[in-house]
């Protein structure tokens, strides 16, 4: 196996591995994920991620035999990790926010509980949560904690960062185009100047 061939195939090992480690947190996103949350939503993204990851994993492994769809493949699959790593990094501080908020009037919720003037009822609490949303002129308070989106997309993003150094850090060699694509235009010019050569040889 040439040079080329072991580093396309050690990029697309790691893709493929990306691939599975996001699509993993992912699921653990659903799993640890309280009662009420939306969690199947981090089930399908990082599928949707995973998915993507993996077809790039395959393009890249087809550049000996198809230039354009390798290239496709090894530089989206090169940057796609980058790109989720700017997504996750921009919707974990949200996430974070969110649960402080959450906590903060579910703790309020609890001390109003306890001094007898709530009773601690599913309606009593969405009644809570209602009135405070009004007395912050409409601002949205979570009825969930989302410290559960916070650590998977701090994973994620720990997990896309160190892909994309990983990639980097092993860019595949990319072959020339005669080696990519053997039987494209480049072989058939030969073969018509052979072709001509004895032509003219025994003309």
């Amino acid at each position: 196996m040439s040079s080329s061939k072991r580093s396309v195939k050690r990029a697309a090992i790691i893709m493929f591995l990306y691939a599975i480690v996001v699509f993993a947190v992912s699921l653990l996103a659903y799993l640890i994920a309280p009662p009420g949350a939306n969690a199947a939503t981090a089930v399908a993204s990082g599928g949707t991620s995973a998915v993507l990851m993996c077809v790039m994993a395959g393009l890249s492994l087809m550049i000996h035999k198809n230039r354009t769809l390798g290239m496709i493949g090894i530089h989206v699959g090169m940057v796609l990790p980058l790109v989720l790593a700017g997504v996750f990094l921009w919707r974990m501080p949200i996430a974070y926010r969110d649960s402080g908020v959450h906590r903060y009037f579910q703790n309020a919720f609890a001390e109003k509980v306890a001094d007898g003037a709530l009773q601690d009822t599913d309606e009593a609490r969405t009644a809570f949560f209602a009135e405070s949303e009004d007395q912050l002129a409409g601002a949205e308070i979570p009825r969930t904690d989302k410290a559960y989106a916070g650590l998977t997309l701090t994973l994620l993003f720990g997990a896309s960062s160190a892909a994309f150094v990983l990639l980097l850090l092993s860019r595949p060699s990319v072959p020339k185009q005669a080696d990519a694509d053997p039987f494209g235009e480049q072989g058939a010019a030969k073969t018509d100047t052979e072709r001509s050569g004895k032509d003219e040889a025994f003309g």
